[in-house]
């Protein structure tokens, strides 16, 4: 997590005060003080989420700190509205936002409530509410349907990052805002490694590995080691590619552990040139290399068009699996503004159950959000991009088999 102070001046425009950015619902229980109508509209509606960026680009959560004397040093600030956000932010330069649902903000307060003193909805105002980190996890009621242990769930039906809908209305204006990033809402049985940061990468292999040999006892060691150096050089490849996050599902199956991995790439592309989308190259590109057995299918969704391709590869042959069939799923979505690509690329042997396990990745997908935010005036004047990225060019990396 990050913490941030907004500045004591007057609010500046760069968050344009529209009411129209954020949920109605959310607003009027606020002003109501009906705690149970609040907690209704974060289960239905969305909220306001400012975040912040690290050192490598990639988005975060901004959280900010507790007030005197609390147990905890943070407190996680949501808006009702784009208006009460700017109000609460004054003229502080970080100005990006994404706009959630529950099935994306339980996640986050799960896995960091330890240190959140309060979760407060309209801190500035007009009508602040305070949640326990424990009330508030009660309020979104996240608990996923019995038949979906996954704990991947959405209920929008609009595919990639529909909760962002109401802030899209500026990405076709001028200085409007666009798709900077894109966030992974992963349940807890997902084990997560951040490219970015080398130490913290490794750090996070060696928790992996230990968490799936622990059975093993002593006698694993070597294994474990051959584990840690095969990840780090997967990572190392995959963050060599433009690579940000790994992640492992690390769910049992009935009979043997689901083994599925997960690397996000983020690709910044610039305006576009000439009459074709980013999307479309890639789609045109991947279309003319398809295999006899591959598909590629392309859905429109209230915030942008995706491609998902299908295909049949085989294992590393330096480690032995070249005779081991693969299922590979690549998700190529368009951000927000059309001037990046996002690409999430699955792999897993489970080729047998492939429509249970495209169900799964699906699931992924629908979960993400995009985070939002106002190009700089240099990359305003920036010239056009004539470019899309190569889909052959990442390294697939290897299953989740640790």
């Amino acid at each position: 997590m990050t913490e941030a102070t907004p500045h004591e001046h007057e609010p500046t425009p760069a968050v344009a005060p529209r009411s129209d950015a954020g949920s109605v619902a959310l607003a009027r229980a606020l002003e109501a003080g009906d705690r149970g109508a609040v907690g209704q509209a974060l289960r239905d509606d969305v909220v306001v989420v400012p975040v912040l960026d690290r050192e490598d680009g990639t988005p975060q959560v901004q959280v900010f700190p507790a007030p005197e004397g609390s147990a905890e040093p943070y407190q996680l600030c949501l808006f009702s509205t784009t208006q009460s956000l700017a109000a609460f932010l004054q003229d502080a330069p970080e100005r990006s936002f994404s706009m959630r649902r529950r099935d994306s903000m339980a996640p986050f307060v799960t896995r960091h409530g330890a240190a959140l003193a309060h979760v407060v909805i309209d801190p500035a105002g007009p009508s602040p509410m305070t949640f326990g980190t424990g009330e508030f996890l009660a309020a979104l009621d996240p608990h996923p349907p019995a038949d979906d242990p996954t704990g991947l769930f959405d209920e929008t039906g609009s595919g990639i990052s529909g909760e962002a809908l109401h802030a899209l209305g500026t990405v076709d204006d001028p200085g409007g805002f666009r798709g900077v990033g894109i966030e992974l809402n992963l349940p807890e049985h997902w084990a997560v490694i951040e490219l970015d940061e080398p130490e913290r990468r490794e750090r996070q292999i060696r928790d992996i590995v230990k968490q799936q040999t622990a059975k093993l006892g002593d006698r694993s060691a070597p294994l474990r080691r051959d584990l840690r150096e095969k990840l780090i050089e997967v990572a190392d490849k995959a963050e060599a590619a433009g690579g940000k996050v790994m992640a492992y599902l690390l769910l049992p199956g009935q009979e043997a552990a689901l083994a599925l991995n997960l690397t996000l790439y983020w690709h910044d592309l610039g305006p576009e040139a000439g009459t074709s989308t980013h999307l479309q190259r890639v789609q045109d590109r991947i279309g003319g290399e398809l295999g006899p057995d591959d598909t590629l299918t392309r859905t429109e969704t209230l915030s942008g068009p995706f491609l998902r391709h299908v295909r049949v590869g085989r294992g590393n042959e330096e480690v032995g699996g070249q005779d081991l069939p693969l299922l590979l799923v690549d998700y190529w979505a368009e951000a927000p503004g059309r001037q990046s690509v996002a690409r999430l690329s699955f792999s897993t042997p489970h080729v047998g159950i492939r429509d249970e396990m495209l169900r799964l990745t699906d699931k992924v997908l629908f979960s993400t959000e995009w985070i939002l935010g106002r190009p700089s005036e240099e990359e305003a004047a920036a010239p056009e991009a004539d470019a899309a990225p190569d889909p052959a060019a990442p390294t697939t990396p290897t299953p989740a088999g640790v």
